[in-house]
């Protein structure tokens, strides 16, 4: 027999798996909840599963390949809605990445004019546009709200999924134990800007590479047709003997 999980540990599952949902759709700027977006996820699958069997049965498919079919359709729909995510918490993960060297720059500045980390931050997500600047409201918001600097800090950092953000935020985190916070923030901002001219250099790369491989086949193509046609003709009157 299967033994059964208790029901503790089944509702902690469950938890669990929502506070991976939320994660997830927070780290993809999403305002949805777990639940509204398991409800859209699902009523899709169901759908779809229904929408593929009916146009199947009215096609005169066997029953085998009716269901196999309907379960086909729900499972890419379903499918889709994770990919969907994924790719969204992807795209912003890398625009906050992008945005980190300038914002950490102006929050450096505002800490070496002898302005407070909690300031800094306010200021910051004030005066910047972008992610960043959305997440940083977040985050002094939460401040605002009884939380201390630091853990506001570490819960962007985990829902930002980013290693440079980790890194700032470790750096950050030292402002009441290091003398000279700002020279700190200034030597992540280079490392900042070193990782981003490298991500540049690599994107450069990838993409002289899709360039030039059609260039290249354009190139040999003519030439190895003008080669081909002497050899055919040379075939025809080997043939011909």
């Amino acid at each position: 027999m299967i033994a059964r999980q208790p029901l503790p540990r089944r509702v902690g599952a469950l938890l669990d798996a929502d506070a991976e949902l939320a994660s997830r759709l927070s780290a993809a700027g999403l305002s949805r909840t777990p639940a509204s977006f398991r409800t859209r996820q699902l009523a899709c699958t169901v759908g779809a599963l229904a929408a593929c069997a009916t146009a199947l049965s009215l096609g005169g498919a066997s029953a085998a390949l009716a269901l196999g079919g309907s379960l086909a359709a729900a499972g890419a729909t379903y499918g889709t809605f994770e990919q969907r995510l994924s790719a969204q918490g992807a795209a912003r993960r890398a625009d906050i990445t992008e945005e980190l060297p300038i914002v950490a720059e102006h929050i450096g500045m505002l800490l070496a004019s002898g302005m407070s980390l909690t300031g800094a931050l306010r200021a910051a997500a004030q005066r910047g546009k972008g992610f960043c600047a959305a997440d940083l409201e977040r985050v002094t918001a939460q401040v605002s709200g009884g939380s201390s600097v630091e853990v506001a800090l570490a819960e962007w950092a985990d829902v930002a999924g980013s290693a440079e953000i980790r890194r700032f935020v470790g750096v950050l985190t030292l402002h009441s134990d290091a003398t000279d916070i700002a020279a700190l923030v200034a030597d992540e901002v280079r490392s900042a800007r070193m990782e981003a001219h490298r991500r540049l250099i690599e994107r450069i790369e990838r993409r002289n590479e899709q360039v030039w491989i059609p260039v290249t086949v354009a190139a040999l193509v003519p030439g190895a047709v003008l080669l081909a046609i002497p050899f055919s003709d040379a075939l025809r009157g080997y043939a011909a003997l």
